[in-house]
């Protein structure tokens, strides 16, 4: 594509985050909309860095994508196939961090942080109803059935919700008090980013 004789480490990259992302788009963005966008994405990273079982920050940018992200924060990962409850703990802590840093610094939310908000309810939910990670719930699987008919109690069902939202609300508060002590952390790193 670049008229090049040879494939160095940048088309690596840009082959990987097309990948990750989709294709660079030109998008018209108000400077506002750029500004809440690198707000997410620090809130993200920042959040990231400091939680102790997160995957290592390799980039992050608010260059917008076809597959419609704005902006995105890529972590190594892990040649894991197993996971510890404290991990996924984390990784719904990272997933949070965009939508909390808006509300740090905006008074408000966006749309943006639709994808993180699924992401999050499938790992808190996977927590209780999967993964026997609950102590209310215990070592049994509620997986099964269909959205018509469920392999449990109308209460068991209320109480799943419960403890996934209590789950979601504990990383949540804790998401906040992190980011809200490294404000002008975020603040730097969401300023290098616009």
């Amino acid at each position: 594509r670049g008229d090049k004789k040879s494939v160095s480490l940048k088309e690596f990259e840009n082959a990987t985050e097309r990948v990750i992302g989709g294709i660079e788009q030109k998008k018209v963005m108000t400077f506002e909309e750029r500004k809440t966008v690198a707000y997410h994405e620090a809130g993200h990273a920042v959040a990231g860095w400091f939680l102790e079982n997160s995957n290592p920050l390799l980039k992050i940018t608010i260059i917008p994508r076809s597959k419609g992200s704005l902006g995105f924060a890529q972590y190594l990962p892990e040649e894991l196939s197993l996971y510890h409850r404290e991990a996924l703990i984390d990784m719904i802590k990272v997933a949070l961090g965009g939508r909390i840093s808006e509300q740090i610094f905006f008074d408000t939310v966006t749309t943006g942080a639709s994808d993180d908000i699924k992401k999050v309810t499938q790992i808190a939910q996977s927590l209780v109803t999967v993964y026997g990670m609950n102590d209310k719930l215990g070592l049994v699987s509620y997986q099964g059935g269909n959205e018509y008919q469920k392999m449990y109690s109308e209460e068991t069902a209320a109480e799943i919700d419960f403890e996934v939202k209590k789950i979601v609300d504990d990383c949540y508060a804790e998401t906040k008090a992190l980011l809200e002590s490294k404000r002008e952390l975020i603040e730097r790193l969401a300023e290098e980013l616009l």
